[in-house]
Parts: structure tokens; sequence; C-alpha cells
């Protein structure tokens, strides 16, 4: 490393592995932070981007379990991991999540971490277990000290797999889900939810009291929070022409959160009418615009059209 670039300030990223790899990569290319690898196995890649100069440029591929610790110990600035995976590291006060994320390996949500128990089980509740009872989860630290502070004491076993598998060997399983459908096909119920998770960005407190760091970790979430927000948003566009529809009809119809963009159209036959909505909405917006005298409907995002 050249002597310039040792008087560089600037933040190593870890990006996940496994589950969450496609989902973490397609936000920071939407972002327009790509990163290129030489291959398919190579752990290490290139990001593009001014935030991350040579030698910053290079990021770790690494699993999201490890993210916490390595953040905590200062050999990295910046980690997509969450929160269950801090408390599981035992160092929520050695990190800081710089923001959260609805993002899951199906592309969009968050998990729980719960407690459950296999069919016919008599446990019914927390207080049921005792030191008669075997709960396996892969969270062993994060399972013994909530459940010390719960003022009960199973055996916790860690494994790694699918839980639901233990049925018959394990008298509750400490385990995350999303829909929680996998535990439901195999029979076991959710007796507690520990806690709601979701992918989050992570700094350790030294880089975030630095304010050369500190600043690009800023610069960094506001390029994903841009991202974040647009998702599930459509631009929907229409024209208004006089005698046909009273524009504030047409207004009335569009959400009021940000005011639609109204200018006048070059023929001066009428109005331009923009507005940013859910996407989910474009459908019966598009109904009820038309249906109310406009014309030329346009969608931006997912190009749906009716003239």
């Amino acid at each position: 490393m050249s002597q310039e670039s040792s008087q560089i300030v600037g933040c190593r990223l870890l990006v996940p592995d496994g589950s969450m790899k496609d989902v973490i990569a397609k936000l920071l290319a939407d972002a327009g932070m790509p990163i290129s690898y030489a291959g398919d196995r190579s752990y290490e890649g290139v990001i593009r981007s001014v935030l991350f100069p040579e030698p910053f440029n290079v990021v770790r591929r690494l699993r999201p379990w490890d993210a916490p610790w390595i953040i905590a110990d200062r050999k990295a600035e910046l980690a997509f991991t969450s929160p269950d995976l801090v408390a599981e590291a035992g160092c929520e006060d050695q990190v800081v999540i710089v923001a959260s994320y609805p993002l899951s390996r199906a592309g969009f949500g968050g998990i729980r971490l719960v407690i459950a128990v296999p069919p016919n089980s008599p446990i019914r509740n927390i207080s049921d277990l005792s030191s008669d009872h075997e709960l396996i989860t892969e969270y062993p630290n994060f399972a013994n000290r909530w459940l010390m502070e719960q003022g009960v004491n199973p055996r916790v076993r860690a494994c790694h797999g699918s839980l639901e598998a233990y049925a018959g060997i394990a008298d509750a399983i400490f385990e995350t889900v999303e829909s929680g459908a996998s535990l439901r096909v195999a029979g076991f119920t959710v007796i507690a939810e520990v806690i709601k998770s979701q992918c989050c960005l992570i700094t350790n407190p030294a880089a975030w009291e630095n304010l050369q760091q500190h600043k690009i970790i800023e610069q960094f979430k506001l390029l994903l929070d841009a991202v974040m927000a647009g998702r599930g948003k459509s631009i929907l566009k229409c024209n208004v022409l006089f005698g046909q529809a009273p524009l504030s009809r047409i207004l009335a119809i569009l959400p009021a959160v940000d005011q639609p963009t109204v200018s006048n159209l070059a023929n001066k036959a009428g109005f331009a009418v923009e507005a940013v909505v859910a996407t989910a909405e474009v459908p019966d917006l598009i109904l009820r615009l038309k249906k109310a005298g406009a014309t030329s409907v346009f969608d931006h995002q997912i190009g749906r059209y009716a003239d």
C-alpha cells in the first residue's frame, strides 16, 4: 500500500454470503454501487463507488452470523446483518445499527425469533420449561441469556439446520420464522416471540464517531434509503383534456401524500398530471382515472398504458 493510500480514511465493507447474497447485491447495484468478483468462488470483490476509493473498494463476502463480532473488533466498518445475529454474538453494546431494511431471502420482509414446541407437547408457555426439558437452537448464547431473564433454565443444545426435524427429539426449539408456514406444516406451536428482526446495516462506535467515516456512512445510507424508498412506487402519468374532465376530479383521485405535478400540455388543450403512487394501487387508480375522464394514463415502473 502506498504512503498516499495509507493516509486515506475510508470504510471497509462486508457483504453477506448465503441466502442474502443476491438480495444485498441487487440493493447495492440499484444504488449505483455494483460489486464484481473474479469468480463464483471468490470471497473478495470490488465495489464501484466514489464512497469506496482504493484500497477500501475491496469488499469481503462472508456469513452475516460473523459480521457483528468482526465489526465490533474493528476489522471492518460496515456490514449487513440482523439484530438477532448481533444478539447471538453478544455485542449489542459494541455495534451501532445505522439503518434497518425490510429485506429477506424471499426479497422483502423480516423474520421473527420464536420458541415453539412439537406436536402434542404438554408445554403451553415459557413458565412450563424446566431443567428437565431440552431446547434446541442455532442461537445458544442468545437463548441462554433470554431464558435466564425469563427465570427458566431448560438445557440448551446448539445445532445447525432445519429445527423442524427435531420433533420427537427436542422439547422446544428457539427458531427464526418468516411466515411460520414450515413450523405449522411440521405441527409445531409457537409459545413465545423473542424478537422481531430484519436486515440491518451496522458499524462500530469508533467509525460512527469519526467525522470522516461518519460522513461516508451517512452518504452510503442515503443511497440505500433512496433505493428502498423507490421500491414499490410508480410514477403515474395522465392527461386531462379541457371539456373531458375537471382537473379537480382527477387530483382528488390521486394520493395526497406528495402533491401531484401539474403542467400545461404543449397544445394548450389541457394538463399533464403525474404523481408518485404505491405500485400496488396502480391498477385501481388507472381504472378510476379512466372512469373520471383522464386520457393517456401511463405507469412508468411497470409499463401499463391505457389510451
